[in-house]
């Protein structure tokens, strides 16, 4: 039997018939120095070559298929993003612009002081979301994939686009601190000499515990994820702590917000008591409380579920 790669015999017989008639019509095989192989193994040899040379061809056909579907996906990909940044930079442009005219109508006493930190936040969150775009068409130029994010992510020629992504992002929170804590400490204030509600305070405070939980998770996935860059964790753990990171803080967050709902129960059946509120305002805090404590719950289990991976 012929080998993987040895032409079978009928195959040369009809190659060498069909060559020698060609050269006789064409007057080549009565002289001149033609190559042409004398022996049954000579015509072996030359349809081996013509095998082999066919192979190599149509195995740079391919490679130069598949180059040029990674080139189109890489454009596709490319514009996509490049169409989200025109976007992002308009929403810049607008909230710059709506800024501005907030900035004059405060200047002449139309609107409130709190209306220009309002604005100056979506300032932030619009510049925020620009970067991070911008960021992604970075690493799509120099990867020609998706953004990876998780943080077990490769370096992309030594750098880092996750913690650069990370630090854009907690920019957000961070810039609207400030202005809750402040804003807190009004609703605080109102509320004691009784030209607020409670329940003002209370979404106050939990809008400020939200953000302070989300730059302390910013932080946190930023150390993990320099760990592993210097090889103190394997990266299946590294996203395993990240995801732990966020549950854990989630469910710090929710236990803060619990007992500032708690104490708006109690200040309510107080004033019910005194006739300056009513069951209806308790009952939705009451019900507030039953979600927040719920919530609790959910964090509970997936918290003990990805510890519980982490331990394996």
């Amino acid at each position: 039997m012929p080998g993987a790669h040895e032409p079978r015999e009928e195959f040369v017989n009809q190659l060498e018939h069909l060559l020698r008639a060609d050269l006789r019509r064409r007057d080549l095989a009565a002289g001149g120095h033609t190559w042409w192989p004398q022996s049954r193994a000579g015509f072996a040899l030359a349809a081996a070559a013509v095998a082999i040379v066919s192979m190599v061809l149509g195995g740079g056909v391919v490679a130069a298929s598949y180059e040029a579907s990674l080139s189109e996906q890489r454009e596709l990909l490319l514009n996509t993003f490049e169409q989200r940044a025109v976007l992002a930079q308009q929403r810049h442009a607008l909230a710059t612009q709506r800024l501005r005219d907030v900035q004059q109508r405060v200047s002449i006493g139309v609107e409130p002081q709190e209306s220009m930190t309002d604005a100056r936040i979506k300032v932030s969150e619009a510049e925020a979301d620009l970067k991070s775009i911008e960021l992604d068409i970075a690493e799509i130029k120099a990867t020609g994939r998706e953004p990876m994010n998780t943080l077990s992510a490769p370096l992309v020629s030594g750098r880092d686009f996750v913690t650069e992504r990370m630090h854009v992002e907690m920019t957000v929170p961070a810039a609207a601190l400030g202005a809750e804590k402040a804003r807190v400490q009004t609703a605080r204030t109102r509320f004691e000499v009784g030209l607020t509600k409670a329940i003002e305070v209370e979404e106050a405070e939990s809008r400020l515990i939200d953000l302070e939980s989300a730059v302390e998770v910013f932080q946190r996935k930023i150390a993990i994820r320099q760990t592993f860059l210097k090889g103190g964790l394997p990266g299946p753990e590294a996203d395993l702590r990240g995801l732990e990171a966020e549950t854990d803080l989630r469910r710090t967050a929710l236990a803060r917000r619990i007992g500032v709902a708690r104490k708006h129960v109690t200040d309510l059946k107080g004033r019910i008591e005194t006739g300056t509120a009513n069951s209806l305002n308790l009952a939705e805090a009451e019900l507030r409380l039953q979600e927040l404590q719920l919530e609790m719950s959910k964090a509970d289990y997936e918290l003990l579920l990805i510890r519980k991976q982490l331990g394996k």
